[in-house]
């Protein structure tokens, strides 16, 4: 998992994204925010959190989670994650 680049990584969050919240990839970028662009609740984020740790076997906690606002900042999230 450690080999994956910023590029892909970043592609398979946003088609996480797609499928979590019905919306095509083309309209998901990395600036894209949760809540304001993409429509996210608290509830859709945190099960988004938790597809995430299940997407790439990862633990991400509370406070990481809360911070994460937009799809870069889930990238690098999972980044940090991977590499610890």
């Amino acid at each position: 998992m450690s080999t994956q680049t910023t590029d892909t990584l970043s592609q398979q969050v946003i088609e996480l994204v797609s499928r979590h919240m019905d919306i095509p990839k083309e309209q998901i970028t990395l600036d894209s925010q949760f809540a304001a662009d993409l429509g996210f609740d608290s509830l859709d984020v945190i099960e988004f959190v938790m597809l995430v740790e299940d997407t790439f076997d990862i633990s991400i906690s509370d406070q990481q989670s809360e911070a994460i606002a937009c799809v870069r900042e889930a990238v690098r999230a999972i980044e940090k994650s991977i590499s610890s």
